[in-house]
């Protein structure tokens, strides 16, 4: 086959010649694609937190995450401790050009402990996923802890060539529930001050207010100086005329003079009470008879509450676990205690007296307070017995 002819120099004949090449699945080498036009993938999974920052209404149980037990799909609401189950997590692709294949799939439990989340690794599969609306389905084994709460999967996809990572994380909230009831279980509280105390910056101000100083003292010098002027202005006109420039020129420059001196007045003024305040604070804060409450001191309460899974925005979690009073008698042991230096976490006893006859779940939340300030809270359902 003949060598084509080229024409150094020549950019229309170049284009033309690379147009009327056939097309391969690899492109010419001498074209490069800008990256944000090329054509990626786009792996997803429904993404409630994606959905949220857009307005849009999203449900907890999430549809692309199915729970299996014995080949029966299974109401994520009702699942039982110390039990495996299959998890089935369907992955998606928003491209209609590009296949996302080699997609990592992360899929971790989530253990809600007070002051923190610790994730757990399920598994980490990967999914070949066709162009739109294609899908790919994995699956993985997934053993309920063996205390009975509420718990969480996590679905996390990631892809090197991704083109847009922002909808590649869901959630699917679970309720496990014990055999029969439990009247004692452990309650882990984690240290959100491992290390030292903050320290707390005492307030005296700043060491310049500007707005105090050049909207307050130095307006008053302006002030001052006019009405200054203005009286001595008096007397000198009985005495000798005066042009009728002179007088407000005249004024003029004894109020920048009285904002100036003002100004000055004012700045020191304030930096010796701001300094006068500062060591105050600085003899107070060393002083060990000053009130403060320490930052590992932990406090706990017991109350219950009713979840319910609401759609969309109507799903608050600062409303869905509001504490309405213990359901039945319930007391966490130690309910009181000081982390010690380095101690990352603490297990608590949490003892619930729930009835021996069938009846209601209760749902409890244990509440917690480091340093005098809400550190999160545990949430955790009792069977009855029966």
């Amino acid at each position: 086959m003949a060598a084509k002819r080229r024409w150094p120099g020549c950019v229309l004949c170049r284009i033309w010649e690379i147009l009327e090449r056939e097309k391969t699945p690899e492109g010419d080498p001498c074209v490069v694609i800008p990256g944000h036009i090329a054509r990626k993938p786009d792996p997803c999974i429904y993404d409630q937190f994606l959905l949220m920052q857009l307005g849009k209404p999203v449900t907890w149980d999430n549809p692309d995450v199915r729970i299996f037990l014995n080949g029966v799909e299974q109401y994520t609401y009702n699942l039982t401790v110390g039990t495996t189950y299959d998890v089935e997590v369907t992955v998606h692709n928003s491209s209609r050009d590009k296949p996302a294949n080699g997609t990592a799939v992360d899929i971790r439990w989530i253990e809600f402990g007070a002051g923190g989340q610790v994730r757990h690794l399920i598994a980490v599969a990967a999914a070949n996923v066709p162009v739109w609306p294609g899908t790919d389905v994995v699956t993985t084994k997934w053993t309920t802890p063996d205390t009975p709460g509420h718990y969480c999967i996590e679905v996390e996809l990631s892809h090197p060539d991704d083109g847009n990572p922002s909808n590649n994380r869901g959630w699917n909230n679970t309720q496990v529930y014990a055999a029969q009831s439990p009247v004692a279980r452990d309650v882990r509280i984690f240290n959100r001050y491992p290390g030292d105390c903050p320290k707390v910056e005492e307030g005296g101000g700043p060491w310049l207010r500007p707005h105090r100083v050049f909207l307050g003292w130095a307006v008053i010098g302006a002030v001052a100086a006019l009405l200054a002027t203005h009286a001595g202005g008096s007397h000198a006109d009985m005495a000798q005329p005066t042009t009728a420039l002179a007088v407000p020129l005249r004024g003029l420059a004894m109020m920048a003079v009285g904002y100036a001196a003002g100004a000055v007045l004012g700045l020191l003024v304030e930096s010796v009470y701001a300094w006068i305040r500062r060591r105050s604070n600085a003899r107070r804060a060393r002083d060990p008879r000053t009130d403060r409450t320490d930052c590992h001191l932990v406090r706990i309460e017991v109350d219950s509450y009713r979840f319910e899974d609401k759609t969309g925005k109507d799903f608050d979690p600062m409303t869905a676990f509001t504490g309405v009073g213990p359901l039945w008698n319930a007391r966490v042991t130690p309910s009181s205690f000081v982390f010690q230096p380095g101690e990352a976490y603490r297990d608590v006893l949490l003892e619930v007296d729930a009835p021996d006859d069938a009846g209601p779940d209760g749902h409890f939340n244990v509440n917690v307070w480091q340093g005098g300030v809400p550190s999160g809270g545990v949430t955790l359902t009792v069977t009855t017995g029966g």
